[in-house]
């Protein structure tokens, strides 16, 4: 296993802090906010309490259960059930690094846990959610590229397997717009043949991408502009292997035509 997934204590008690110093601005907001709390009949420091607070939408109060469960109920048989309950709440809201060390946290202390396999894969959905509240940071798409690899790599078989197969597509889309912005800033330059090296690039390391057939069609119009007809042919033969009724089909068969007829004149 990579040193990337080895998580050391120091490391882990660090995050532990960070997240404390969270949690108490919690409790101190639901000191403030009334008698929330006194409506759950559960005793404070159970499990049902926070499963109640959860299922109630109260999602502070919940992740505060759950924290107050697991840290004084440390070994007990709902424990590693709790850490992991803790984490999706904090996905519910939406709070994404600290769901990610809360489920990395439950991977840890409970390995043995059953839930260990859905604390991986949400795992990886919290690092990819993180990319949208980043603009132009792309941290977060390669971090849940490499930790769905690892799952499909640990758990080839899981229920999860088809949501992680279209996270997957859906991170390698995230590259290619990447790299396109690339281009489009070589483009102003007139840098063509530098466009060109991207977008090689980009169709052998983003195979997957649905983007893949907009990429050979710029790389179809790149290779006219560098006068290589040869590549430019390959790729209109590519876009046209897609089959009818794909978005280039008709533009590739009649640019292909072209070429053909004037290498015919030509001749």
């Amino acid at each position: 296993m990579s040193n990337r997934f080895a998580w050391t204590g120091f490391v882990l008690r660090d995050r532990r802090l960070a997240v404390a110093g969270f949690l108490m601005l919690l409790v101190a907001g639901m000191m403030g906010s009334g008698g929330c709390s006194a409506k759950n009949p559960y005793q404070a420091g159970t499990y049902d309490r926070g499963v109640f607070f959860a299922e109630h939408g109260k999602n502070l109060q919940a992740v505060a259960a759950f924290e107050s469960f697991v840290r004084h109920n440390p070994v007990d048989s709902l424990a590693a059930e709790a850490q992991y309950r803790k984490a999706l709440t904090y996905m519910d809201m939406k709070e994404y690094p600290l769901a990610s060390v809360e489920f990395q946290i439950m991977r840890k202390d409970y390995p043995t846990s059953p839930f260990v396999e859905d604390a991986l894969f949400e795992e990886g959905k919290a690092y990819l959610f993180q990319v949208g509240r980043v603009e132009r940071d792309l941290t977060g798409a390669y971090e849940a590229r490499l930790h769905f690899l690892q799952f499909s790599q640990e758990y080839p078989g899981s229920k999860y397997m088809p949501e992680v197969v279209q996270y997957m597509q859906e991170i390698s889309d995230l590259m290619v717009l990447k790299r396109i912005e690339q281009v489009k800033v070589y483009a102003q330059l007139k840098r063509y043949a530098a466009i060109a090296i991207v977008l090689d690039d980009v169709m052998v390391d983003e195979a997957g991408s649905t983007l893949i057939p907009d990429v050979m069609w710029r790389r179809a119009k790149i290779a006219q502009q560098l006068d290589d007809p040869d590549t430019e042919a390959r790729m209109y033969e590519n876009l046209i292997g897609f089959g009818e009724g794909t978005d280039f089909y008709g533009k590739a068969t009649s640019a292909l035509k072209q070429i053909n007829e004037k290498n015919t004149d030509e001749q």
